[in-house]
């Protein structure tokens, strides 16, 4: 069970949460929200939208008198551009306006960020103090157990940690050898540990197939023309010494740009 709230702010109009859309929030990074990755499985989930104290545009703005409304939310980070991006956007579903103004509410709370969680139970305690009853669907979205199962749940940190954390070269060459060797592969690792023309691994899957894989750590990877000669050139040299085995080629990247059926193997 989720067992948080979503408080989201703003004062880029005095009506913004009460029309059902999807709230970006530039140059702030998803990763500021701790709970992000439970939240994002459990979604919808419960959230507040709250008016604040903000300067927009240059212009210096204060709704905080406009009352709180009781939001469903949504969420996704955006992935399309450089790994140092990673902007959060909300999505949601204006549930009913309170009774409170935002004025109110943020003097029962700590000083907010734009984005933040608060546990359930905290804020039902703030409720009762302002006198504010939230409307039935708000309050069955903080009671629903979700299991939200992905692949990510069946992944430990240290191999997420390959998409979702910025690990040097070297690290991430290391790490993927690792996952090989977890998903039951046998390794021989070349990269950094040698000198000279090489793959970064071998992975055998069994007595007739070995896949001769290349490391990219970067996003959106998109082999060109020299990847391709490398991969080639690995994978001949690869065919020499193992007569007997099918031979793949096969990139490991953090993700993949356009369709690239044929070099890609997603980790």
């Amino acid at each position: 069970m989720v067992n948080r709230v979503i408080i989201l702010c703003t004062a880029w109009s005095e009506d913004y949460w009460e029309t059902p859309r999807e709230a970006p929030y530039p140059r702030r990074r998803y990763t500021e929200l701790r709970e992000w990755d439970n939240l994002a499985r459990s979604c919808p989930v419960a959230g507040l939208g709250v008016y604040i104290k903000q300067r927009v545009s240059g212009e210096e703005r204060d709704y905080r008198n406009r009352n709180f409304v009781y939001l469903k939310n949504g969420m996704r980070y955006d992935k399309r551009y450089d790994k140092n991006t990673e902007q959060p956007y909300f999505s949601f579903e204006p549930l009913g306006t309170s009774n409170v103004s935002s004025r109110k509410l943020l003097e029962q709370l700590p000083s907010l960020p734009l984005f933040s969680t608060i546990k359930t139970e905290e804020l039902l305690h703030i409720f009762e103090i302002l006198n504010e009853q939230p409307p039935q669907e708000w309050i069955e979205l903080t009671k629903v157990e979700r299991v939200a199962k992905s692949w990510r749940d069946y992944v430990g940190q240290r191999f997420l940690d390959l998409i979702d954390r910025s690990l040097s070269d070297t690290e991430f060459e290391d790490r993927v050898a690792e996952l090989f060797k977890a998903l039951g592969f046998k390794v021989i690792q070349f990269g950094h540990k040698v000198v000279g023309e090489y793959p970064d691994g071998e992975a055998f899957i069994d007595e007739d197939v070995v896949l001769v894989y290349d490391c990219k750590n970067v996003d959106e990877f998109m082999p060109n023309a020299e990847d391709r000669r490398k991969i080639e050139q690995y994978a001949n040299d690869a065919r020499s010494k193992y007569r007997n085995k099918e031979v793949y080629e096969v990139f490991v990247a953090k993700s993949f740009g356009g369709a690239q059926e044929s070099y890609l193997f997603f980790p």
